[in-house]
């Protein structure tokens, strides 16, 4: 009778310099297609230039470095603390976004919640994709490119 060996679980945790790169990558990458979103979004979208968060540029740059240094340190929790970091992530990930655009479709729904200007149709579509883009970038950025090295 053959015996079955248990294989040794693999360890997906990677180091705290590679968390802080994967970061650095997340928040530079996000922050560059934030502010490219937001250009063409203006270029493209009817929006009313007195909405404060597409307005100017540095709300754009300003809020993806704030919540991606906290997606970094979430990261980094869920590293030292979890078997498969990457999975964990990517669910914690997932519903944060979800969670981040509640505020974006209720400036459409009711306005007056959050007084910034006149948020048009386009002024939160930017803001929905913006959203998105940052999750992709730093979702790959923590589960694929930290994972290679």
């Amino acid at each position: 009778m053959a015996t079955i060996r248990e294989q040794p679980p693999v360890n997906r945790k990677i180091s705290f310099t590679r968390v802080l790169m994967a970061g650095a990558i997340a928040i530079v990458g996000s922050i560059l297609a934030n502010l490219l979103i937001r250009w063409l979004g203006m270029l493209l979208l009817p929006v009313d230039p007195s909405f404060l968060p597409v307005a100017t540029f540095p709300p754009t740059i300003l809020f993806t470095l704030i919540f991606l240094v906290i997606a970094t340190i979430v990261f980094a929790v869920i590293n030292a603390f979890t078997a498969n970091p990457p999975r964990v992530f990517n669910i914690v990930a997932l519903v944060a976004l979800l969670l981040s655009l509640i505020p974006d479709v209720m400036l459409l729904i009711n306005p007056a919640l959050l007084p910034m200007g006149t948020p048009t149709f386009g002024a939160v579509l930017i803001l929905l994709l913006q959203h998105i883009a940052a999750y992709l970038i730093t979702v790959w950025a923590f589960t694929r490119w930290a994972q290679q090295g």
